[in-house]
């Protein structure tokens, strides 16, 4: 019986440690580019407004693949994913979907936001 609670917890382990790697995005941001607080309500919910919580996409209504991306609490915790897909990454549906790239400069703005941790403010 020990063994077997020990199989278990190895596989656990094993299986915890090596999860999901592929859908974390390392976000690099250099800090010389983030000199000013970014602001969720004037700078990064615009951006989702805009491009991602609109009709059909990842709104309340539909939740595009289960995101629905029209709130604070959603954008922070899907906030990895989203990076992913707005630079266009490997392993990731690129985003605006069938539109084109946003500007790096709004990519720049919510990498930042990011890396200030994803103040609700």
């Amino acid at each position: 019986m020990k063994g077997l609670k020990l199989v278990f917890v190895g596989t656990a382990w094993l299986m915890l440690s090596t999860s999901c790697k592929k859908d974390k995005v390392q976000v690099t941001v250099n800090d010389a580019l983030c000199t000013d607080t970014i602001s969720f309500i004037n700078d990064i919910k615009p951006i989702f407004d805009v491009n991602c919580s609109t009709s059909g996409c990842h709104d309340s209504g539909s939740s595009a693949a289960g995101y629905t991306l029209n709130n604070h609490q959603n954008i922070a915790l899907f906030a990895d994913q989203s990076l992913g897909a707005m630079r266009h990454d490997g392993g990731f549906t690129p985003m605006p979907f069938g539109g084109t790239k946003l500007a790096d400069s709004l990519i720049q703005k919510f990498e930042c936001w990011i890396s200030q941790g994803k103040l609700n403010n």
